[in-house]
């Protein structure tokens, strides 16, 4: 078959019903029918969406003062594609229109039961295959009403937006039904109605013949007033297409596709709010992916949105891609993985929201992660429960592996207070392989190594004590983390009070906070300013004299006075400021550099030992 026969675009300006330009040009023509295929959306219309649609029909039919001459009336364009059988095209894009103006047959043939041209009008011209036919069975509920009576809160989709077309109906024609012969042309006329949406409404319809990937492509180029495609709904037309066509599969895989989407949708109602959707789900996949078949290393760095876009147009064959064209020969996608994912991502969340089986220092590293310049290895949790899922000591290995990481990160991001590449990209890619080829140990080796001693991070130019103490307020990031490890440490940080420890997390990580200067830096006593400068010099933003407390607290102490500030300290739920009142009833420049050198000795055992 050659590229001509493969692929063709057709465009004509078509009528629903009658059409004096073009007779052959219409949608409604009672041989052809539409069919809504297994990979699309459900009907989804809102009732935002519903009013716009009534009222821009009424507006063109009648004006806004239901005075004026009809106009016609463009509705956008409509995609499809001809299926297997004779006369029945699939939509591809124009389904929440068409299966709109389907309904509004409908409620006027119920509403005007003795209009002969609405009851010339058949409903059976759209089919869906969405949901395992299960919208089919509501659609055909739907049609066979025979009572003007829908429900809003129904589970059938359509019966729910019939209520809400029927009520926007009503509202632009509640004072024009009216049996007045002064009414004049404020009446509404239903004939003259039905026959504006059969001749005036116009849509461009686009014919494609072509595979399913050129398709979706013409589709994302030219589709402006549907609901956007996003990069979780692509996944599941493509997954579909490279199942169906690259592998063999029926046509009823679509079912276990849409499965995955269900589970991830039951899985944020268990939690009670949403936690992941497809896309989240697609991030975690695509490190596997990479490293179990040898990816170039340069695809951890695309979105998943892109990788997933190149990859399905390498392995489906329509346009290899320069990073996959050499290296994706034995690459094959399971729903299976993708299953364990997002029980993987559920178990995890479920354990987070409940507190349970984490110590405070576990639940802390998950948030120093995200505070670090490298939160982006967070999600490497979940490739670690998905290689050791149920197996003996799983969790545990696994929480073992973040606190290692939030070192790594910690010392990195303190020390040199930017990425590097070394740990960015090089020593983070040997680590996925680790964790997906050979084993969990391997992986935590190499953080080890990079971790290595207190000795080789103090010396040479960026000196791991310095940045851990001095100038601490030049950079807000090193600061935040640094202040909120010390504050951690003074903390009981291997409980697993599950009530205790969402208390102390929510405290330091969630909760407004400052980071508090013990010595003010600005002085209340605008005195002894100048002097207090010139004495404390850089200790006065150092760690000795710098601590965590809550915002409210340090709002109302202001630049007070040591005195009176340690009246407010007592009162904090911080263990690092009790600790600090309890031991410091004096505070001055000795006590804030010997406070420097304890903290700091405190981190670094932790870091190190």
């Amino acid at each position: 078959m050659n590229n001509e026969q493969r692929f063709s675009i057709k465009a004509r300006t078509c009528t629903l019903k009658y059409n004096q330009q073009d007779p052959s040009s219409i949608i409604l023509d009672d041989q052809t029918g539409y069919v809504i295929p297994i990979y699309q959306r459900p009907y989804a219309w809102t009732e935002d969406q519903l009013r716009k649609f009534i009222a821009d029909i009424f507006i063109s039919f009648w004006g806004n003062d239901k005075n004026a001459a009809s106009e016609p009336m463009f509705i956008g364009t409509m995609q499809l594609s001809p299926t297997k059988k004779n006369e029945t095209f699939d939509i591809i894009d124009g389904q929440q229109r068409l299966t709109s103006f389907l309904l509004l047959f409908k409620v006027l043939q119920l509403k005007y039961p003795a209009c002969e041209e609405l009851s010339r009008i058949n409903l059976n011209w759209l089919s869906t295959e969405v949901n395992n036919k299960t919208q089919q069975h509501y659609l055909d509920e739907f049609i066979h009403k025979d009572t003007l009576f829908f429900d809003r809160d129904s589970q059938n989709p359509y019966d729910r937006n019939a209520f809400v077309i029927n009520k926007h109906i009503n509202e632009h024609t509640s004072d024009s039904e009216i049996d007045d012969p002064m009414a004049g042309d404020f009446a509404f006329d239903i004939n003259k109605f039905i026959l504006y949406l059969l001749s005036s409404v116009y849509f461009v319809v686009i014919e494609t013949q072509a595979g399913l990937s050129k398709i979706l492509q013409i589709f994302n180029a030219i589709n402006t007033t549907g609901l956007d495609l996003n990069g979780g709904d692509i996944f599941k037309i493509r997954m579909y297409e490279y199942l169906t066509s690259k592998l063999g599969l029926d046509q009823e895989v679509f079912n276990d596709i849409s499965a995955l989407y269900k589970k991830i949708d039951e899985c944020n109602t268990n939690i009670g709010y949403v936690f992941s959707d497809m896309r989240g789900i697609l991030n975690i996949y695509q490190y596997i992916l990479i490293a179990k078949f040898k990816l170039p290393v340069g695809l951890y760095n695309y979105s998943s949105d892109r990788f997933f876009e190149h990859l399905f147009d390498t392995i489906i064959g329509n346009q290899p891609q320069e990073h996959f064209k050499n290296n994706v020969d034995n690459l094959t996608l399971s729903l299976k993985d993708i299953e364990r994912i997002i029980e993987v991502r559920f178990e995890w969340e479920k354990r987070w929201k409940a507190a349970t089986d984490f110590t405070l220092e576990n639940a802390c590293a998950f948030n120093f992660i995200w505070m670090s310049r490298y939160s982006r290895y967070w999600e490497l949790a979940f490739v670690v429960i998905y290689r050791t899922y149920q197996q003996p000591g799983y969790w545990e290995n696994m929480l073992n592996f973040i606190v290692k990481l939030n070192k790594l990160f910690f010392i990195y991001s303190v020390r040199f207070q930017k990425l590097k590449g070394e740990i960015y990209y090089g020593l983070m890619h040997h680590v996925i392989d680790a964790i997906v080829n050979r084993s969990l140990d391997d992986a935590i080796r190499l953080i080890d190594n990079a971790i290595g001693t207190e000795q080789q991070h103090n010396n040479g130019w960026y000196d791991l004590n310095f940045f851990l103490t001095e100038n601490l307020t030049e950079n807000t990031k090193r600061k935040n983390l640094i202040c909120r490890m010390s504050s951690m440490l003074h903390e009981d940080y291997y409980s697993n009070n599950a009530k205790e420890l969402q208390e102390i997390r929510k405290q330091l990580f969630e909760n407004p906070i400052d980071i508090e200067h013990i010595q003010s830096f600005h002085d209340k006593d605008l005195k002894k300013r100048e002097l207090i400068w010139q004495e404390w010099q850089e200790n006065i933003n150092s760690l000795g004299n710098l601590m965590i407390l809550e915002q409210h607290y340090n709002r109302s102490i202001s630049n007070s006075e040591y005195k009176d500030k340690a009246i407010t300290y007592a009162k904090s739920k911080f263990s690092i400021v009790k600790n600090h009142h309890d031991r410091y009833s004096l505070w001055d420049l000795s006590k804030c550099i010997e406070r420097k050198e304890t903290e700091k000795n405190r981190i670094l055992q932790y870091l190190f030992n």
